[in-house]
């Protein structure tokens, strides 16, 4: 049997490496919030007349940490790994039940009421946490993917 390798279009990496970014942040600002670290919190103390708390900003700084890193991990893998993958078959089953069983824990994870929020303040906020994740995404993806 003849193996060829190819490459994934550049296309095709960023796409996968955004959607895991995006992903991954969701994740962690779900496991924020069932903590009791509202990215909503940012937003409410930053017009005030206190400074920003780290426990405000805190949150920030991981849900954008954490699209960055997976969409970095994506795209570097899959601009150099070539297809095909025979040879990493255990690998990604091992991969695809850990990443299972991380997503099914954070879950089954309930959110405390937030009470002092507004539902327009929170949806503004988890807007523009997707939109922040999906920018530092983009920026993971182009700075790791070989070109």
């Amino acid at each position: 049997m003849q193996h060829t390798t190819r490459e994934f279009p550049g296309v095709l990496i960023y796409a996968a490496a955004l959607t895991s970014g995006v992903l991954a942040a969701l994740a962690v600002q779900i496991w924020f919030s069932a903590s009791g670290f509202d990215p909503g919190a940012a937003l409410q103390n930053l017009f005030s007349a206190k400074t920003l708390q780290l426990r405000a900003a805190g949150p920030w700084w991981a849900i954008a940490g954490a699209a960055f890193v997976a969409s970095g991990a994506m795209a570097a893998a899959l601009s150099r790994l070539p297809l095909p993958w025979h040879r990493l078959r255990v690998l990604r089953w091992i991969l695809a039940g850990v990443a299972l069983f991380g997503l099914s824990q954070i879950g089954h994870l309930t959110a405390p009421g937030n009470g002092h929020a507004s539902a327009g303040a929170a949806v503004l906020a988890n807007f523009a946490v997707i939109a922040l994740a999906a920018a530092m995404a983009l920026l993971g993806a182009y700075f790791t993917a070989r070109r």
